[in-house]
């Protein structure tokens, strides 16, 4: 994702002005480069940008005609920004288009992938609906919207359309969809502030951490844990399970169990924080090349030091 080799060269020079402006350019010229050198997986990935434009299309004109202009106009600009950037993210790392065994880049955007940008441009409707109150429909667009995330995955195991595209691409979509909805619910007082600040500071850390590893110390596998899959499994659902109170609760019922929703989305932010400082820190061990060990042997004679390198015993 970084390109390696251009990394190496940069960490040789020691991050100096010169050599990170160096290193942007190179990364960009290679990038305009893949472009004609892969033209059929450039318009795959415009015929799928397409296909969900259009599916968008027709979402935005039923939001106006049931909602509201001002509705179904948002949504559409939402969710067509929000294309754009994922088209151009995928056409900047056609590199990434290969499968997990590195075989030659492949000619069609995997279907998997285009489920993940999908849910991705359905992020906008979440969003208007919650801002809105509109609890009734907000939970089974997020329900759906979540099902999506366990649909890539199956899809790309049972087609073998496995790629280092979709291993990217989907934890990135994960990261920008549940900041976006804690961040909406904490707005509309749904949750307090509190909760979304755990929920960014986990994200934050978890970005920043990968992208501080991947540049100072080498590449980085982004390989989910069990851990990590069973906690957002269990956010997913309390966030699922609070939509749905506020469709079908009374206001007292609303208000008399509103904590113990508060408290255990922050026990589970919180768990995935420390989660993931300890695999950051592992993971930089991991990275970090051993320290020579000196070790001084004592003098034979007087006046004379004989030093002894020792490596690490392996």
């Amino acid at each position: 994702m970084f390109a390696e080799d251009l990394l190496r060269e940069l960490r040789r020079s020691g991050f100096t002005p010169q050599a990170i402006l160096g290193y942007v350019r190179a990364i960009g010229a290679r990038a305009v480069l893949r472009v004609p050198q892969h033209a059929e997986s450039v318009r795959s990935v415009a015929g799928t940008a397409l296909a969900l434009f259009a599916i968008q299309f027709a979402a935005a004109f039923y939001f106006a005609a049931t909602f509201g202009r001002d509705f179904g106009v948002s949504y559409l600009i939402g969710s067509s920004a929000l294309l754009l950037i994922a088209c151009f993210w995928v056409l900047a790392h056609l590199g990434l288009m290969v499968g997990p065994g590195g075989e030659r880049v492949m000619k069609q955007l995997p279907l998997p992938v285009a489920v993940t940008m999908l849910r991705l441009v359905a992020l906008p409707a979440v969003v208007l609906f919650v801002r809105h109150g509109m609890w009734n429909v907000a939970v089974w667009v997020f329900v759906a919207s979540a099902l999506t995330d366990v649909l890539d995955g199956v899809l790309a195991r049972a087609l073998a359309m496995e790629s280092h595209t979709g291993k990217v691409l989907d934890p990135i979509v994960d990261i920008v969809f549940n900041i976006t909805i804690f961040v909406t619910l904490a707005q509309v007082g749904q949750i307090p502030w509190w909760v979304a600040a755990l929920v960014l500071g986990r994200y934050t850390l978890l970005v920043f951490g990968t992208i501080y590893l991947y540049v100072f110390h080498g590449p980085v596998r982004i390989e989910p844990t069990g851990f990590g899959k069973l906690t957002g499994v269990f956010t997913t659902a309390l966030v699922g399970l609070l939509l749905l109170g506020l469709a079908l609760w009374s206001e007292p019922t609303r208000q008399q169990l509103h904590g113990v929703f508060d408290v255990a989305l922050g026990v589970l932010a919180l768990a995935m924080i420390i989660q993931v400082v300890f695999i950051g820190l592992a993971n930089k061990k991991s990275l970090t090349p051993p320290r020579v060990k000196v070790v001084l042997a004592p003098p034979a004679a007087p006046a004379k030091v004989v030093g002894e390198i020792r490596g690490p015993r392996g």
